[in-house]
């Protein structure tokens, strides 16, 4: 059998774990390829030749897992993701067991799921079109900035950046935003909009109940208070109901759909997966791109659900 293993070494606290994960995975007369992300090896030569391995091992944050499954994305080959980052959302919202013997495992048995990613598409600086896929949420406005203030922390001091960020950001811009979804059109106020393919973050609170990666859709999210301190309402429902099928999620107005198009008025900052990108346009797009990646699960997965 012949693994390709992707690793990012710079990816955060489980880094290490991957040799680990290796020496459990290879048996006699497999042939295991590891390719360390970094100076001198972008994602692009890392996976040039995916479709010649029997799995794909991905190990690294979000920000690695989202841009190797970009450039996996309609391979159909087996992915394993492997959580070696900061905060491993999408990891934990597949649900596999930690343990880097039991994903060994799973990855010899090879049992996938087809899961959905997100495209994003939008304006750069010199008026070109510019795409990426995203796996767990991208948006503008709010989640960007908490993810800017957090990015020179992260690293050290773990998710509590995150917590931190948006302490400092107290009075967030509020901007209006005309959402064009499946031919119908809204328009609302808030610090923020958020596009989800997955919706389980930090503590396993979901941000949008209805949300799968395995449902052909997208869910929108316009955040609706003015203050971050009026974010206490929905901060307490998620606590006390993590899935948010009995309190919902309050000032947070959601939509479903496979395709749309945002203009935020004034601009503001856009982030997908963690990494912050410019956007001085103000508009920028998004849509499923249905089950094309094979992802690797285990029988503890919630994609067995």
């Amino acid at each position: 059998m012949r693994h390709l293993i992707i690793h990012n070494p710079a990816s955060g606290p489980s880094s290490d774990e991957i040799f680990d994960f290796t020496r459990a995975l290879a048996e006699a007369g497999d042939e295991v390829v590891m390719r360390f992300i970094g100076t001198g090896m972008e994602m692009d030569e890392a996976t040039v030749d995916v479709r010649s391995f029997d799995r794909v091992v991905v190990s690294g944050g979000d920000g690695t897992v989202s841009n190797a499954l970009d450039f996996l994305r309609d391979t159909h080959v087996p992915v394993l993701v492997f959580p070696s980052g900061t905060a491993n959302l999408f990891f934990n919202n597949i649900g596999n067991a930690p343990e880097p013997a039991a994903l060994a495992a799973a990855c010899r048995r090879g049992q996938t799921k087809s899961v959905d990613m997100g495209e994003l598409y939008w304006k750069d600086e010199a008026g070109d079109i510019q795409r990426h896929g995203f796996i767990i949420i991208a948006g503008s406005g709010f989640d960007a900035a908490i993810m800017q203030k957090a990015a020179p922390s992260k690293n050290e001091i773990g998710e509590i950046a995150y917590a931190l960020a948006a302490l400092a950001t107290p009075q967030p811009t509020v901007a209006h935003f005309t959402i064009e979804h499946d031919g119908k059109v809204d328009e609302l106020d808030g610090i923020g909009c958020m596009v989800g393919n997955t919706a389980v973050i930090q503590n396993d609170i979901n941000l949008f109940p209805d949300c799968r990666m395995d449902d052909g859709m997208i869910d929108i999210t316009v955040i609706e208070p003015a203050k971050t301190v009026e974010l206490l309402p929905t901060l307490l429902a998620g606590v006390l109901d993590p899935t948010g099928k009995g309190l919902g999620r309050p000032q947070f107005k959601m939509f479903q759909a496979k395709e749309a198009r945002i203009t935020c008025n004034p601009s503001l900052g856009m982030q997908f997966d963690g990494e912050v990108i410019p956007n001085n346009s103000g508009v920028f797009g998004a849509r499923v791109l249905p089950k094309c990646l094979d992802i690797i699960i285990d029988n503890f997965s919630k994609l067995n659900a």
